[in-house]
């Protein structure tokens, strides 16, 4: 996302306030924004799970081919320059695996989908709008 960009557009059609404009605010105004960067949100409401079902498979998808996109250019790159290139594989979400990841929510808003491991989370793909505060693999598996 580009650190201009302080609004956007969300699925309902509402104009979001981004975690940039809320930082450019200075402070938290401990109104629950759903783009909170200084964590009040987060402890306010937790994250929540939500298990894939097999219609939500392309929404999934969608979250990880993007997250994947950004890794691959940066990945490949490198590793053209260093090795000659070898082609990273590309993660797809089945019906046989879908049951390996789940969706992760903040204030019934999914942000991003979850590779779920033993007891914790392997892996966490975020939406684009959620990447910019602060919301990691340790801070999931914190709270889930």
């Amino acid at each position: 996302m580009d650190k201009a960009k302080l609004t956007y557009t969300n699925e309902q059609g509402r104009e979001v306030k981004t975690s940039q404009f809320l930082k450019n605010r200075g402070s938290c105004c401990k109104t629950s924004c759903l783009h909170c960067p200084y964590g009040f949100t987060l402890n306010k409401h937790g994250i929540q799970s939500q298990e894939i079902s097999v219609n939500d498979i392309t929404k999934a998808q969608a979250i990880v081919d993007a997250n994947q996109q950004e890794s691959l250019s940066v990945a490949s790159s490198l590793m053209g320059a260093a090795f000659g290139g070898s082609k990273p594989k590309k993660l797809t979400i089945t019906e046989s695996n879908s049951c390996d990841f789940a969706f992760v929510e903040l204030k019934g808003e999914i942000f991003g989908l979850i590779e779920k491991g033993g007891l914790q989370a392997k892996k966490l793909y975020l939406k684009e709008q959620f990447k910019e505060q602060g919301l990691d693999l340790d801070t999931v598996n914190s709270v889930i």
